[in-house]
C-alpha cells in the first residue's frame, strides 16, 4: 500500500485549465522607496519621514463650507507650477491640470491662482469636445484613458478634482461605494501609469461623529483608494478668536500623527482688465496642536477629555500652583498628560474667564494665561491689556 496522501491533485488535469495560480518569492521582487508630492521633514528629523501626500496617488482635500478647501487646491497648484513645494518636485515645475464644476474660472479660480503666485501657462482648465453631446464634460470613468494622453503631453503633476464626486458618470449613484469605487480605480491607475497625483476635494457630510474619514461624503468608496487624507476645521484659539486647522488625518505610506498646522484666508485684491477684483488666498501657518479630530469631537459633544467639571478644576489648580499665570503650551502639555483635551481645556479656560498674553515674536512668540485675580495684579504693575 502506498503512503502518499491521497489527496494529491490530478497535475494533468489541473495543467488542462486556464486558471492556476503563479507564486512568486518575495526575494525576487524589487524594494521601492516611497515617493512624495508634499514633503514637510525638517532638517533634524530622518528623510521624508514627514510626507504628506504621495506622488501618483489620490489624495482628499475635505471639509465643511468655508473652509478654505478650494484655496489650499490653489495654493498646492501655484507651488507645482512655480516648483516650490517641498518633495519630490521641489525645484521641477510641472503642469496642473484644474477640473472645477461650482466655481467660475474668470470671477473666481483664475484670480485666486494669480494671488497664490501660480505659473499660469502650467495650470490648465479642462474641457471635453464630443460631436455626439452638446453639453459635454469630463466624466469618469469615460475620460479616464484621455486624461492620461493629456498629463504625458502637458506633463502634468497634479490633477484638481472640484469636488471630485461630481466627476463621476450620473449614471453611478454616488451611495453605493462598490459603484463609486469602480469608476475611481481606473484613474488611480492611470496617475500611477502616467506620473500624476490626485487631488480630490470633497464636502463632510453632518453625521458620522468625530471620525474625518467617516464624515466624508462617499467615505464607503474613498476609505481603500485614498493614500492621503487631508482635513479642515475652525476652533477657537487661545486668544478666544477662530483659527483654521488643518490636519493629515490619514496617511497609508507614511507616518501618522504629523504636526497638524494652523492656516489663514487672507483677502487679496487682484488686477483685472476691467479694475481690481477681490479674491481670497489660501496662508499655511505653524504648528498647532490641536487636529481636525480634536474640533471634531468637540462639536459633537464626544470630547473624551475629560468631563466639563473635572478640567475646569484641574485648570484652576494647575493656575493657583503655578503663581496664577503659566504658558499656554506649558498648560496643554500637562493637560495632555492628565488625558485632557485642547479642546476640552480651551473650554474651561473660557469658562473660567483666564486672560492671556503674547509675549516674543516670531518662533519665540508664546502665549501666556492669567487666572482673573492674576490678570488683575498684573495689570496694577503696568502689564499691557492685550486680551
Amino acid at each position: 500500500m502506498s503512503d502518499e496522501p491521497n489527496w494529491r491533485p490530478n497535475v494533468d488535469a489541473e495543467e488542462e485549465t486556464a486558471r492556476r495560480l503563479v507564486l512568486t518569492p518575495a526575494s525576487s521582487i524589487r524594494l521601492r522607496r516611497v515617493r512624495w508630492l508634499w514633503d514637510t521633514t525638517p532638517d533634524s528629523a530622518p528623510p521624508t519621514s514627514h510626507g504628506r501626500i504621495p506622488l501618483n496617488s489620490l489624495a482628499i482635500a475635505a471639509g465643511g463650507p468655508g473652509l478654505g478647501k478650494s484655496q489650499f487646491a490653489v495654493w498646492l497648484t501655484a507651488r507645482i507650477t512655480t516648483g516650490t513645494l517641498p518633495g519630490e518636485l521641489y525645484g521641477k515645475p510641472r503642469g496642473v491640470i484644474y477640473a472645477a464644476t461650482e466655481d467660475s474660472w474668470s470671477y473666481t479660480i483664475a484670480p485666486r491662482l494669480v494671488a497664490a503666485g501660480a505659473n499660469m501657462d502650467l495650470v490648465f482648465r479642462v474641457d471635453v469636445r464630443d460631436d455626439e453631446e452638446m453639453h459635454a464634460r469630463l466624466t469618469l470613468p469615460k475620460d479616464i484613458s484621455l486624461m492620461g494622453k493629456a498629463a504625458e503631453v502637458y506633463s502634468v503633476g497634479l490633477l484638481v478634482a472640484d469636488p471630485l464626486l461630481s466627476m463621476i458618470d450620473s449614471s453611478i449613484n454616488d451611495y453605493r461605494a462598490a459603484e463609486v469605487r469602480s469608476a475611481l480605480e481606473p484613474l488611480v491607475a492611470a496617475a500611477d501609469q502616467h506620473d500624476f497625483t490626485i487631488l480630490g476635494l470633497a464636502h463632510f457630510t453632518k453625521a458620522g461623529g468625530a471620525d474625518p474619514l467617516s464624515r466624508i461624503a462617499g467615505s464607503g468608496a474613498f476609505g481603500q483608494l485614498i493614500r492621503s487624507l487631508i482635513a479642515f476645521a475652525k476652533q477657537e484659539n487661545e486668544e478666544g478668536e477662530e483659527e483654521f486647522v488643518m490636519s493629515l488625518e490619514k496617511n497609508n505610506l507614511g507616518r501618522v500623527g504629523l504636526p497638524s498646522h494652523s492656516y489663514e484666508i487672507q483677502p487679496v485684491t487682484v488686477d483685472t482688465d476691467e479694475g481690481p477684483t477681490y479674491v481670497s488666498r489660501f496662508v499655511l501657518g505653524p504648528e498647532s496642536t490641536t487636529s481636525v479630530r480634536d474640533v471634531m469631537r468637540a462639536e459633537t459633544n464626544g470630547d473624551s477629555g475629560g468631563s466639563s467639571s473635572e478640567v475646569t478644576e484641574w485648570l484652576q489648580g494647575w493656575l493657583t500652583d503655578v503663581g496664577g499665570s503659566d504658558e499656554a503650551r506649558e498648560i496643554k502639555k500637562a493637560a495632555k498628560k492628565e488625558g485632557f483635551s485642547d479642546s476640552a481645556v480651551d473650554r474651561a479656560k473660557k469658562k473660567l474667564g483666564i486672560r492671556s498674553k503674547q509675549q516674543g515674536f516670531g518662533r519665540e512668540r508664546t502665549s501666556h494665561w492669567y487666572l482673573p485675580e492674576a490678570w488683575e495684579q498684573a495689570v496694577k504693575t503696568d502689564l499691557p491689556r492685550t486680551a
